[in-house]
């Protein structure tokens, strides 16, 4: 059975987040810090790392899809260190054409990004929205 469109999607972003030096992505074996998860699960034994979870697509016309992708990272440090890196992220991928170069993306799209205060342990987040214009599959 073929990976759902999703599925693909968050994988070819997690390898464009390593090769920018924004996450360590390792498809198998242990989350290490600053590592990417892209099943949904909140390490708890890493204080450093980015989850990537699908958000459903939503058909736009007959051929094309929408799909999204909330991008959660999680530092130590304060709320202008992630702010840092989520200008490094948009660098990547907002208003950028045929980034990733999968389901036949034309564009993507910071759709929304919200900051995470530190917690008690002093680590800051941000979530940031993505959309991907691509093609349905």
């Amino acid at each position: 059975m073929a990976d759902a469109p999703e599925i693909i999607l968050n994988r070819a972003l997690a390898q464009l987040l390593h090769d920018a030096e924004l996450a360590v992505y390792k498809p198998t074996g242990a989350i290490v810090e600053r590592g990417i998860r892209l099943d949904g699960v909140m390490p708890t034994t890493v204080n450093e790392f980015t989850l990537l979870t699908p958000l459903r697509p939503t058909p736009d016309g007959r051929a094309d899809m929408i799909y999204r992708t909330q991008i959660f990272t999680r530092r130590i440090g304060t709320p202008l260190d992630l702010r840092s890196w989520a200008a490094d992220l948009r660098a990547v991928l907002d208003q950028k054409e045929y980034t990733p170069a999968v389901l036949g993306i034309s564009f993507a799209t910071e759709f929304s990004a919200l900051d995470f205060d530190p917690d008690s342990q002093g680590r800051a987040a941000v979530a940031a929205t993505y959309h991907f214009l691509g093609r349905r599959s």
